[in-house]
This record gives C-alpha cells, structure tokens and sequence, in this order.
C-alpha cells in the first residue's frame, strides 16, 4: 500500500510540473512584433495555394492580374493590402507540428508574399477562420508555430483570377456625356446633350428625331450605365460577333464608348461585348432586364402589354 501511494505521489507531483513549466512556457513565450508596412510601397502580391500562384501587380495608380493584366477589384485589393498594412499576432495557439488541423499544411495554406520590385516586404501563411470567427490562424514563413491574427480575411486571400478581377465592364463620365446613340431592332435614337444660349443649370437632352425626350428615363438609363458591372466572364469578346444584338448603344463623354447585349436563353444571364473588356461577359438575368427595360423608355418603346 504504501509503494502505490509512493507511485502516486510521484505522478502528481510530475503533472503538477508539466502543467507548472508548461503554463510558463505559453506566457513566457514572446509574440514576435511587425513593423507597419507602407501599402504605396507594395508593387506585387503573389498568392500561392497548392503550388498555384496567384499574381497581382501594381501598374501605374492601378492593379493588374495575371499574365493577362485584368484589372484587380478595389474593394478586393483594399482587403488584402489592409492585412498586411497592420499584421500582427496576438497569441501563440500551437507550436506543434500538425498544421493540418489549422488549414496551414502545404495543400490548404494560402501563402502571401508581399514585395517591392525583388524585395520581400512581408511573407505569411493564413489558414482557416478561428472558432471566434475573429481571428485567422497565421504561419510565419519557415516557422511551424501557429498564431492567431486578429480578423477573419481567409475568404479575402482564397480566391482565384477571376475572383480578384473587376467586374467593371462600362463607364461613363456623366459630367462629360454630350451623346447617346441607342439601337433595338429597327428602332434607332440619337440623344445629344448641349445647351442653349443663355440657358442656367444642366443641358437638356435632345433627340435627332425632333421628338420630345423624356429626361428621366435617360437620366435612369444613364445611371444605370455608369459604372455597368457583370455576373460574370464568358471568354473573347467576338464569340457574340455574329449574332444580331439585343440592344447596342454608343456613348461619347470625350471617348466613344459602346455597349451590346445579346437575348438569353431561359433562366440564363444576358450575354454582351464591350468597348470597356476585352472578354465578352454575362449580365445577371434581372440586371439585364432592368436595362432593357430603360433602353425601351428611352427609345419609346411600351411593355408587351400597353397599348
């Protein structure tokens, strides 16, 4: 009996140490700290998952994507350089080697370098979104320890190409627009914005035609083209070259600007081509229909229907 109380004791007191030295350790262990990257000196960002790379370079005031040269998405881009601007860690979760369990083993990290020209600004790996949802699991780069960084931006890192690309397909400057040229079938219009002598506040638009323009329709229109965004991408911008347009239209605010869009199947987004991509996209079903819906105002044109 008292060899097994013996035995015991010793069990204790060795868990007491392991717990006591291992306690110590994890509040002893010192955060590494990072100093505040510049984003205006960030020229590239590579991100790399499963050995695909993702590249995104600065060009000019802009960013561009892959070896194609998309342009990347501002909100997007804005995700990504305002983590790395301020990456921090703020607690040491693992220093284990089972980095699988965090989304950080080599076939799900997603690793980030951020660089100026050749040099490295800032390297780390992000894993999976923390219990929290407010914090991201973090790898630093040749390190095994796991971190956590406040935030969940796992979903801004984890995309591909056309994820990180603009959907911006059309734009216009409405301070510069002087012309409207709108086509459907055989109905052609032509809108030209000027004013008269002596005229106050904004130019009124007038139509070739002679007929009367209702303002408001071509404002909502006008509006509505913008800053016209897609669903999605289809692929080269002469795969709709043959077939007759839905609508096309051409707008002059200083540069010729011009827009088609072709019928859809049932239940399927609207294809179209512009001056503003090189790639033909898709309009969402409903966007493209409510655009249609302005073309025929402002073309005069009455919903099936109105008499």
């Amino acid at each position: 009996m008292k060899k097994e109380y013996l035995i015991l004791g010793g069990v204790i007191v060795a868990l007491s140490c392991y717990l006591v030295f291992h306690s110590e350790e994890k509040t002893n262990y010192a955060l590494p700290t990072f100093s505040k990257v510049a984003v205006e000196s960030i020229t590239a960002l590579d991100i790399e998952k499963n050995k695909v790379v993702v590249a995104l370079e600065k060009k000019g005031e802009g960013w561009t994507v892959s070896d194609n040269h998309y342009p990347v998405d501002g909100d997007t881009l804005k995700e990504l350089l305002d983590v790395i601007e301020d990456f921090q860690v703020t607690a040491l979760v693992s220093q284990s080697r089972d980095l699988k369990r965090y989304d950080l083993d080599p076939e799900n990290a997603v690793k980030v370098t951020a660089k100026k020209g050749s040099q490295t600004l800032r390297t780390f790996a992000v894993g999976k979104v923390a219990p929290t949802y407010k914090h991201t699991f973090v790898k630093l780069d040749g390190k095994n320890e796991v971190f956590h960084a406040p935030g969940n931006f796992r979903r801004s890192f984890d995309k591909d190409v056309e994820a990180f690309r603009s959907k911006k397909v059309f734009s216009l400057d409405r301070k510069t627009l002087t012309s409207l040229v709108v086509e459907k079938g055989d109905i052609k219009r032509e809108l030209v914005r000027e004013k008269e002598e002596g005229q106050e506040g904004p130019a009124a638009w007038k139509a070739g035609d002679g007929k009367a323009v209702d303002p408001d329709s071509v404002d909502a229109l006008v509006s509505a083209l913008a800053d016209l965004e897609c669903s999605s991408y289809a692929g080269e911008a002469t795969a709709k070259g043959g077939d007759k347009a839905l609508f096309s239209l051409v707008a002059d605010d200083g540069k010729k600007e011009t827009l088609s869009l072709y019928d859809k199947e049932e239940n399927e987004d609207y294809p179209g081509v512009s001056s503003g991509s090189s790639d033909s996209f898709f309009l969402a079903s409903y966007q493209g229909g409510e655009l249609v819906s302005k073309i025929d105002a402002v073309l005069g044109i009455k919903p099936v229907g109105e008499e």
